[in-house]
């Protein structure tokens, strides 16, 4: 069984050492890189502020570190092109994942007609100049939670 071809097909792929080190130096670049651009404020860009730039920035370097490690240290480079495709529905799902509980953690509360017969919604609202309404006893508030 061990001098069948599929045996054969599935050795253990041998990574030069020199492979490793250099992909640890590049890692170690990468989070220099980070670290400056965190301490540099990007100047505005048209509509995106300097603080989202540097957001954006951060996420596209955090997302090369994290395909080095799972391509190279991972092993996923050298595998079965099933395991890649599997590697990349992960990350897949869990962008996915990331963005449908962003949008629903940001929806707390739903606009439900009012108790109140001068307010058209139950939303927080706020008092004019911009501060928000004095807290209310849970029990007398106007804000329904979604179930």
């Amino acid at each position: 069984m061990a001098n069948s071809p599929a045996a054969a097909s599935h050795e253990h792929h041998i990574v030069p050492t020199s492979t490793y080190f250099g992909t640890l130096i590049a890692l170690i670049v990468l989070m220099v890189i980070t670290v400056a651009v965190a301490q540099f404020q990007i100047p505005d860009i048209g509509p995106l502020t300097g603080t989202v730039l540097n957001q954006l920035v951060a996420l596209i370097i955090a997302g090369i570190k994290a395909f080095l490690v799972v391509t190279i240290f991972m092993g996923v480079k050298w595998q079965t092109p099933l395991t890649k495709l599997w590697a990349v529905t992960g990350f897949v799902w869990f962008t996915l994942m990331f963005i449908i509980m962003g949008d629903y953690l940001t929806r707390k509360y739903e606009p439900l007609a009012s108790w109140r017969p001068n307010q058209e919604t139950a939303l927080p609202r706020t008092i004019h100049g911009g501060t928000p309404m004095p807290m209310v006893d849970p029990n007398e508030a106007n804000l329904h939670p979604r179930e």
